[in-house]
């Protein structure tokens, strides 16, 4: 387990790393506000903090549980928000990397919990604390930095996915292309898609709430701030919804490919077929064992041979001219 304390005044650190047995002391002192980080928390650490900032026992428990939906509860004494930040997998066969993060908000405390330092808190801290006139707002701004954060990297995510199906959509109309490796593409793409677009929608809910329904109203100073990742969100999502309807297009397209394909190889078989019975037909009226003129006659063997070869080169034209072979 590992552990980050900062106190921060008027949007400037304070202090920092100082133990969790002075949080109840720090709590009386309200001009500053507090953020804590549990990397990998002991449950009997959380319920420490939780019994000290009075946090909901249902909210502890999601955040010890997991694979828990994007959401936000409001309860008596704080916000509770699990956020997800995503990362397209560079290798395609594997599943969408998502990096979860817990969040307890009070009116002057930050708790924030992760699981093996998945959620690249650092980045966020960094853009909180460069902020120093939203930092000075107190808790809400180190809400907007993470929310910030996990939206960027959605972002980040569906513009990869975007590139992978440009790929996709040049290797289906190549002429060497492998009709099952794009299937599998496609359908791991799709899958991918559908996983962001799971996220970010309840993210663009929780952002919405944040600007709309906020107890007490969010500063003044942060609310294009929130409005910006609100826009973010929307791109995302309408986003992924286009990409979604673009990658099924892709997988029936391939199909319909693969159809026409075998309908062309089913229109050459035919054509040969033809040619073949033809011939066949011809030599089974010479070859019949009944007396017929100039069966008994070397005539007849070049009549049915010319017979053959005129039919034959007849109906090999006649198909190639109309695209049969």
């Amino acid at each position: 387990m590992h552990i980050t304390t900062r106190s921060y005044r008027d949007g400037r650190v304070i202090d920092k790393d100082f133990p969790l047995a002075e949080l109840s002391q720090r709590l009386k002192d309200d001009t500053t506000t507090l953020w804590v980080d549990l990397d990998d928390v002991e449950p009997m650490t959380l319920d420490d903090i939780a019994e000290e900032l009075h946090l909901h026992p249902l909210a502890v428990e999601d955040v010890l549980g997991s694979h828990e939906r994007a959401k936000m509860v409001r309860y008596p004494t704080h916000l509770f928000l699990t956020l997800y930040a995503v990362r397209a997998p560079e290798d395609s066969t594997k599943h969408m990397e998502r990096r979860e993060i817990g969040i307890f908000v009070t009116r002057n405390v930050v708790v924030t919990v992760r699981r093996n330092a998945s959620f690249d808190i650092d980045r966020a801290r960094e853009a909180w604390e460069a902020q120093p006139t939203l930092l000075a707002e107190g808790a809400v701004s180190i809400l907007w930095a993470i929310i910030d954060l996990t939206v960027d990297s959605h972002f980040d995510t569906i513009q990869t996915l975007d590139e992978r199906l440009a790929e996709l959509e040049e290797q289906l109309f190549a002429e060497d292309n492998d009709d099952d490796n794009i299937r599998h593409n496609a359908y791991r793409l799709h899958k991918h898609v559908l996983t962001l677009h799971r996220l970010a929608l309840p993210t663009r809910e929780i952002v919405t709430a944040i600007l709309n329904r906020s107890q007490p109203p969010l500063p003044g100073v942060i609310i294009p701030y929130f409005q910006d990742v609100y826009d973010h969100t929307l791109r995302v999502t309408d986003w992924s919804d286009t990409l979604r309807d673009l990658v099924s297009t892709v997988i029936d397209t391939n199909l319909s490919i693969q159809s026409n394909n075998m309908n062309l190889v089913m229109k050459k078989l035919s054509g040969w077929a033809a040619i073949i019975a033809v011939p066949t037909l011809i030599t089974g009226y010479f070859g019949m064992n009944v007396p017929y003129p100039t069966a008994t006659e070397q005539i007849g063997v070049i009549i049915s041979g010319v017979l053959i070869a005129l039919s034959s080169v007849g109906l090999y034209i006649m198909f190639k001219k109309n695209n049969w072979l």
